[in-house]
């Protein structure tokens, strides 16, 4: 079987907070955008390794996450290429850590093409105790920043959504609800 062209997976568990800014990402660009069919726009929350026969169906995936670093600074950066200053695959809440996800699928020939567009965040959520699906100020009102980065890495690859909610900002919270109704 072929590969599928494009997969963009927004990873991280919304109930702690910005570590869910890539799911809630993920549910902005379904919103607002719509994308030709070759672009699969996925919310991969916490799935972990439940995820790896579906990033192997595609020949390039654009993966958004959180990673612990200076709070609201955005990223893009492929496999192996993660940079110092961030601390990737320390932040996850769920059982696996993307890091070894990709190497794992390296190991065995099934990893295509990944660019990664996280945000940085600070994990206070697992010092304190806190949850919640709220982002932080800082975060949320750095998500369009976040959006910007993936949209421009989707262009990179000559993807042009069309624009379908033009009052939508990506700085717009999704509540709980409206994350787990789109499972529906």
């Amino acid at each position: 079987m072929d590969a599928r062209p494009l997969l963009v997976l927004g990873v991280g568990n919304v109930y702690y907070g910005d570590e869910g800014a890539g799911v809630h990402l993920v549910h902005y660009l379904r919103t607002k955008y719509a994308f030709p069919p070759n672009v699969e726009i996925v919310d991969g929350g916490t799935l972990g390794w439940q995820l790896l026969n579906l990033i192997a169906e595609y020949e390039h995936v654009v993966l958004i996450d959180a990673v612990a670093a200076p709070p609201g600074k955005v990223y893009r950066f492929g496999k192996g290429q993660v940079p110092d200053e961030i601390g990737y695959g320390k932040l996850s809440s769920h059982e696996w850590e993307v890091p070894d996800l990709l190497t794992a699928m390296d190991l065995y020939g099934d990893l295509p093409d990944v660019t990664i567009v996280a945000i940085g965040v600070d994990p206070l959520e697992f010092t304190t105790g806190e949850v919640g699906v709220v982002l932080s100020p800082t975060i949320r009102d750095r998500m369009e920043a976040l959006a910007t980065a993936t949209l421009r890495e989707l262009e990179r690859l000559g993807v042009e959504p069309t624009v379908v909610r033009p009052e939508m900002t990506a700085s717009q919270p999704f509540t709980a609800e409206e994350i787990v109704l789109a499972h529906a």
